[in-house]
């Protein structure tokens, strides 16, 4: 999961870091787009891609790994205690039982005593101690990991061994738990807020979601679930926090119970915005004095299918609302900016 959040991201950082000479009206726009700016009311620029959030999707699948690599940690520890406790149970019974059966056959074979004499001191004297009891389920447990190891060496093909990954070359397969920072700091984000979003129509509701507006140019809205009870003005780190599904590892008492695991293949999958607005396509304005913290954000995109039989493009309308009035204004500055 991590490789393909990784080779995503790559791609689309290497179609924004192009030569000059590159530089075509093909070319994506955003932040790294150098071609004149386009009247947003009439003309929709294709092909817009942000690159924050293919790289806000790989720091979290990292992340997810990292918490993964930690639960499983955790539940492997408690796996190898519970089967060095179990060792020394049966390793106890056992000397108990061959003590009990040895003195009945020394009963029985009263008559062979040079024979059944070092067998009991033996027994006796087998050592019971924890320590020693651990270190041979430890060398037990490693031994039989270093042969699945090589029986997995055996059957993998060579060209499996080799990565392909773009951008990995160097990078050693022993190195692992990597920690990246939250994507809220990263440089390609410009403002990060907790605000409200609302549909035209007239059953439309107000939702909190949390807005993003990335140095490609984008705004990235995330509406968040209602179970986590945040409202305009909230914390966008808490709020970032609320978006990202729990991590779920296997346990002992779960699998013993028959509790059904779920998948985690596109962990980070759950981290897509909910709206995406390409701002150089984009015109934003601020409502009257009867609604001072609410602003309308207006894009023209490009019609496709029959539609093109009609018109080329249309308009697509989102109204937003902050906290404050100064809220706004500083949310359609930074808009406007981008």
């Amino acid at each position: 999961e991590v490789c393909r959040a990784w080779e995503s991201y790559y791609n689309t950082q290497l179609d924004f870091c192009g030569t000059p000479s590159e530089a075509s009206t093909d070319k994506p726009t955003g932040a790294y787009y150098d071609g004149p700016t386009p009247d947003a009311s009439t003309t929709a620029v294709k092909g817009c891609s942000d690159v924050w959030v293919q790289e806000m999707r790989y720091r979290m699948a990292v992340a997810f790994l990292s918490s993964v690599w930690e639960k499983c940690s955790s539940e492997l520890s408690k796996l190898f205690l519970s089967m060095k406790d179990a060792e020394c149970n049966r390793r106890s019974q056992i000397k108990e039982l061959m003590i009990k059966a040895t003195q009945r056959q020394e009963r029985l074979w009263i008559g062979l005593p040079s024979v059944v004499t070092p067998i009991l001191k033996e027994l006796v004297e087998w050592p019971m101690e924890r320590k020693l009891v651990e270190d041979d389920v430890q060398y037990s447990i490693r031994e039989r990991a270093q042969v699945i190891q090589r029986d997995e060496a055996e059957h993998k093909k060579p060209e499996e061994s080799k990565s392909d990954a773009p951008g990995l070359t160097g990078v050693s397969e022993g190195d692992g738990n990597f920690e990246l920072s939250s994507p809220l700091v990263s440089d390609l984000m410009c403002k990060a807020k907790v605000i409200e979003k609302r549909s035209p129509g007239m059953m439309s509701s107000w939702k909190v979601s949390l807005a993003v507006i990335t140095s490609d140019s984008f705004l990235q809205l995330f509406e968040l679930p209602t179970s986590c009870k945040l409202h305009t003005g909230s914390a966008p780190e808490v709020a970032f926090h609320n978006l990202i599904p729990p991590v779920v590892v296997p346990s002992m008492e779960g699998v013993k119970g028959g509790v059904k695991f779920p998948s985690s293949k596109y962990w980070f999958d759950h981290l897509v915005p909910s709206e995406s607005f390409a701002l150089p396509n984009c015109t934003v304005s601020l409502k009257d004095e009867k609604s001072p913290t609410t602003f309308e954000i207006v894009e023209t995109i490009s019609t496709s299918g029959a539609a093109q039989m009609f018109t080329k493009t249309m308009n697509r309308k989102m109204q937003l609302r902050a906290i404050t009035r100064e809220e706004a204004m500083d949310m359609v500055d930074a808009l406007e900016c981008s």
